[in-house]
């Protein structure tokens, strides 16, 4: 989680580190949606956060009032060896309705 912080304060969005690699995602609760993943064998670190918006580095007022254009997200450290990036994928949308904006399942 610590090197994510570090990747979001120099605005890089990498695909691997180490032998990992790197997933982002967005949609819904991002506090769902990373204990989701924090339950899957092969995660590693995750680490929560805002994405796509115009304003920089937003707070949570802000995101929340839907005025800064940002989606809730996690990014996620995985061991392909233990986990695929499709698992990973059907976790994020069994865990929420990719056709509405911040919709969850619950």
């Amino acid at each position: 989680a610590q090197q994510a912080g570090k990747w979001a304060t120099d605005d890089v969005v990498p695909t691997t580190y180490k032998q990992y690699k790197v997933a982002s995602f967005s949609g819904g609760c991002f506090w769902g949606t990373e204990l989701h993943y924090q339950r899957i064998p092969g995660v590693i670190a995750t680490c929560i956060g805002y994405t796509q918006g115009a304003v920089k580095r937003p707070n949570y007022d802000q995101v929340c009032s839907g005025s800064t254009g940002h989606t809730e997200g996690v990014q996620l450290l995985y061991d392909p060896t233990i986990v695929s990036y499709e698992r990973l994928l059907t976790k994020l949308f069994n865990t929420l309705d990719p056709t509405l904006l911040s919709s969850w399942k619950r």
